[in-house]
């Protein structure tokens, strides 16, 4: 029985299209995939589709069931093969470990379902090209989940560069530093990228850095890379003694399509960085500058500036509506959080499979994950044979 005065909302009072979504894991990211999902209606004041949760997916059925309550999925699977099967389901969301993106992101394809698929695209080259070869044969829409490119202040500052308010570029340097392998002495699984599927840091987090640069300043032609690994045994908490063959930290120098040059730098034993991802572009009539501990804002100089006596870089506060990527329930001034990259990631992947828009150039597509994998492929070719590499894409 109805309460008196309680007004029932039925699903058809919202005019707007619905789009199945099928998540592939429930760990880390299958839950910042979900989170977003849930947050696209509210976020935006007229999201071109409502994301409907209809499964989940995961190898345990304990902890998938869970996952799958708390998220408001629908239901759950526990087989992935039978999930990119469901026809209520247009987008698998790939969030497994790095070494699991291949199969059931072509599989995917081939079922004629939109992909996203988690960074980095793959592990290897040819892996990362099958994906890409996989999307483009089904003609599906694809998206490599390269979140950063959604933050507001970075969508400003592409902006800035695009409408030629620095002027030439000359530098790009960027870094991605990370703590979590810093004490040798601490257990094997606290080091993320050297257990599990032992992906290193590049693939796991330099990846993010190398996306950022391409987004930015365009094509990387050649590099030169030194890859390290300084910690070579490391011991389990079950005891095990571990030779470790991850990478924990890199440098490479970047020559881009444009003549500009760029350094980058990403490390796991950074000690006392948690979690900075931080860059700046020099170009001949300013600066930009972006720290993703302090998200919400854009470090902005250009020559063309005030009073000679104040000049210096401004602290812009990318929160107004005439900012990139405004959240509408957001007054201005309040700052989205992380998890805002992919909440507009994966809205405007939503969008694009709801009006048949492209993904580029504002998306990673699976192109730019295997461009991402090609330049990956460079920097540990060039670190151990201590050449300049001159990339083929």
């Amino acid at each position: 029985m109805t309460p008196k005065g309680f007004n029932v909302i039925e699903d058809a009072a919202f005019d707007v299209r619905r789009i199945g979504i099928g998540v592939l894991g429930y760990g880390f990211m299958g839950k910042v995939h979900s989170n977003a999902y849930l947050k696209i209606p509210y976020s935006f004041s007229a999201p071109a589709a409502f994301p409907d949760l209809i499964a989940i997916c995961g190898r345990d059925e304990a902890r998938v069931a869970d996952a799958a309550a708390r998220m408001r999925y629908r239901g759950y699977y526990t087989d992935w093969k039978q999930m990119v099967q469901d026809p209520r389901i247009e987008i698998i969301d790939n969030v497994t470990p790095d070494d699991r993106h291949r199969a059931p992101s072509i599989a995917a394809a081939q079922a004629g379902k939109h992909v996203i698929c988690e960074k980095p695209l793959a592990m290897t080259v040819r892996d990362a090209a099958a994906m890409r070869d996989a999307v483009e044969k089904a003609g599906v829409k694809n998206l490599c989940c390269f979140n950063y490119r959604f933050f507001p202040a970075v969508r400003l500052a592409k902006d800035l560069i695009e409408q030629g308010a620095l002027g030439q570029i000359y530098h790009f340097r960027g870094r991605y530093l990370q703590e979590p392998g810093h004490n040798p002495a601490a257990p094997l699984e606290d080091a993320w990228y050297a257990s599990g599927t032992k992906s290193g840091i590049l693939l796991g987090i330099g990846s993010h850095i190398i996306d950022m640069a391409r987004f930015l300043l365009g094509e990387i032609l050649a590099l030169s890379g030194l890859v390290r690994t300084y910690n070579t045994r490391r011991v389990s908490r079950a005891g095990q003694a571990e030779t470790v063959t991850a990478d924990e930290g890199s440098v490479t120098l970047v020559e881009f399509a444009s003549g500009a040059t760029g350094t980058l730098e990403s490390s796991g034993v950074a000690t006392g960085h948690r979690n900075q991802h931080t860059w700046e572009v020099n170009g001949a009539q300013g600066s930009l500058a972006w720290d993703l501990e302090d998200p919400n804002h854009l470090q902005v100089f250009l020559d063309r500036g005030p009073l000679p006596e104040v000049r210096g870089f401004t602290n812009v506060s990318v929160t107004d509506p005439c900012h990139p990527l405004p959240t509408v329930y957001l007054p201005v001034g309040h700052n989205a959080g992380w998890e805002y990259g992919h909440v507009h990631a994966l809205n405007h992947f939503v969008e694009c499979v709801a009006q048949d828009k492209p993904v580029a150039p504002f998306g990673a597509t699976f192109e730019d994950g295997y461009r991402c994998q090609v330049i990956m492929d460079g920097i540990l070719r060039s670190s151990r044979t201590g050449r300049r590499i001159e990339l083929k894409y």
